[in-house]
């Protein structure tokens, strides 16, 4: 990478500026004021260089400790892709790492092949690690490379948070995550099958969650291409079906599954997020590694018995809602992308096909093992029905 030649140093008062000129100006390019670390990055800038250079040259030049280095190497990087997302340098795409590891995941059904420098793997994959299948071939490919961003087009801004950035172009989804650790970004093919995902930071563990959840958003794109759609809920397994509890944070929903447990021994399936699989005669439950905080996930596939709302109360009740209460109360819940109209579409249809075939309702509870009696009393009558 190196300098774009229509930018300039200048200094106002003795500070710096990248400032645009000729074309730059007719293109409506933005200035970027410096501090000293971003000068003396800009001249090194002057000649091609790559960025393990860039970093090491700065080391040297700032005379960074060992404490010190992984901070620096943070703000470097973070400069570099906001010169490189304001085309203020020049860039050459990044090439694929010389030595990759692999890892397949069978997730929801879906076959996923993830290559990568091994360290940036989360270790929760391993329950849903799977052999390389005999054609090789994967629902969707995600690779993974240790370096910033190359240059291109943004397009269109579809969600903007100080989480997550998504933009569309002609060519790919860009998901950009402001606040990782290090610089973050994943390009996504129109269909989910193929992601890029530039990691460009220490794999600490603070980061390689970071990565582990942008793996997330990107299979969650696929899965609901393929009729899956994500529910935040906790989950367990009672006579023989997933019961799915779902409500706003601190509604109770680790309280509440957690008073099964103890009461009734039943397993807990996961603590935070559970993917609905409507394509079947029967509704049915697939396992996700992610799940949270609550360290609970489990692979596998259930049928679905019911998605109950809880609400705090003073009492211990189950209310029946009418057929759009339901429909509105499940597509709320779900997390399966909603960037695009037809997205948001494909969420409102499958919470409408859904909401028939299970039993949904709301309880209105205390977090005394009475709320579990009543809940369990309701889903017998429910299952003795059907």
């Amino acid at each position: 990478m190196r300098q774009n030649k229509e930018y300039m140093l200048y200094k106002i008062n003795g500070i710096p500026y990248l400032l645009p000129f000729g074309q730059g100006i007719a293109d409506l390019r933005r200035g970027v004021r410096l501090n000293e670390t971003g000068a003396y990055v800009w001249d090194l800038l002057a000649e091609e260089i790559s960025e393990e250079e860039v970093l090491a040259r700065c080391a040297s030049h700032f005379q960074a400790g060992e404490n010190e280095l992984s901070n620096l190497k943070t703000d470097i990087l973070h400069f570099l892709t906001q010169l490189k997302f304001g085309s203020i340098v020049e860039d050459t795409p990044c090439p694929a790492p010389s030595h990759a590891s692999f890892l397949y995941l069978v997730i929801g059904g879906l076959t996923v092949k993830l290559s990568g420098p091994s360290e940036y793997f989360s270790p929760e994959f391993s329950s849903f690690a799977a052999d390389s299948p005999a054609s090789d071939t994967a629902d969707q490919t995600i690779e993974l490379r240790p370096c910033l961003p190359g240059s291109h087009p943004l397009g269109r801004v579809l969600l903007r948070s100080s989480q997550l950035m998504v933009l569309e172009n002609k060519d790919e989804y860009v998901l950009i995550f402001p606040s990782a650790a290090a610089p973050l970004e994943a390009l996504l093919s129109p269909d989910g099958s193929n992601v890029l995902i530039h990691a460009a930071g220490v794999p600490s563990e603070t980061f390689v969650k970071e990565i582990f959840h942008a793996i997330r958003l990107s299979y969650l794109f696929l899965a609901q291409q393929r009729g899956l759609f994500a529910l935040h809920s906790a989950s367990f397994l009672y006579r023989e079906h997933i019961w799915l509890f779902s409500g706003h944070s601190g509604a109770g929903k680790s309280t509440h599954t957690n008073l099964w447990r103890t009461l009734w021994q039943v397993p807990l399936i996961n603590g935070d997020l559970n993917l609905l699989d409507m394509n079947g005669s029967v509704p049915a439950v697939h396992g996700l590694p992610w799940c949270g905080t609550s360290e609970v996930s489990t692979p596998g596939v259930w049928p679905l018995g019911g998605i109950i709302f809880l609400r705090q109360a003073p009492c211990n009740t189950v209310e029946r809602l009418s057929p759009e209460e339901k429909h509105l109360l499940i597509a709320q819940h779900l997390i399966s992308p909603t960037w695009t109209k037809e997205q948001a579409v494909l969420t409102l249809n499958a919470a409408g096909t859904l909401y028939p075939r299970i039993l949904v309702c709301r309880l209105c509870c205390t977090r005394d093992p009475a709320a579990a009696e009543t809940m369990r009393t309701a889903m017998d009558q429910w299952l003795e029905r059907e």
